[in-house]
């Protein structure tokens, strides 16, 4: 019986994450891949962000004005 409350060990069962030895074996797949990755061009995203965020307030502003206005509306008539 001994020997089976023996059998776990902590250390063998908690992952900390990779090791030297796998750091070591993946380094250089790692750096070409991460110098593979576009250089920048984030400019043009976040225009096409900056425009797509300015037409949803193009129509979300009057609505909002829209909705304030018929709510007090309802308020002065009821």
């Amino acid at each position: 019986m001994g020997r089976f409350l023996d059998a776990y060990k902590p250390e063998r069962h908690y992952m900390r994450g990779p090791g030297p030895k796998w750091h070591a074996k993946h380094s250089a797949s790692l750096l070409t891949a991460a110098s593979a990755q576009p250089a920048g061009n984030h400019g043009a995203a976040l225009k096409e962000l900056r425009a797509a965020e300015f037409q949803l307030l193009g129509w979300m502003a009057p609505m909002a004005a829209a909705v304030t206005l018929g709510f007090m509306a309802v308020m002065v008539l009821a």
